[in-house]
């Protein structure tokens, strides 16, 4: 599955969603910045264990909906103290998949 997603980010590179930044912060102060692409493409990511939730969507008939969702999660040594800093992914596993696969719009239409 990481092979996966490191191919799928990397041939997508110039997907603009993959150029949003995600803040690495340690709790000596040290923060710095990495970009979606740095983090799936670098392949360093481990899958956390997936976790019931309720689904944000609300059907007709169903009101409260469990899905499960898996995490994924960066760990890094702090440069300045040396503990480890983890990072999570703000998307799941779930929803990362399918938003890579997905074509980018056409630039005709959208510019």
């Amino acid at each position: 599955m990481k092979d996966t997603i490191v191919s799928l980010s990397q041939k997508n590179r110039y997907n603009k969603f993959l150029k949003n930044k995600i803040e690495i912060s340690c709790k000596c102060g040290y923060s710095d910045n990495i970009t979606y692409f740095e983090f799936l493409a670098g392949g360093e990511f481990n899958f956390g264990q997936p976790v019931p939730i309720l689904s944000p969507f609300i059907s007709e008939s169903v009101y409260d909906e469990t899905i499960n969702v898996t995490p994924l999660q960066l760990t890094r040594k702090c440069p300045e103290c040396g503990k480890e800093i983890i990072v999570v992914f703000p998307l799941s596993l779930e929803n990362l998949i399918p938003m890579l696969q997905s074509q980018p719009p056409d630039p005709q239409m959208y510019g």
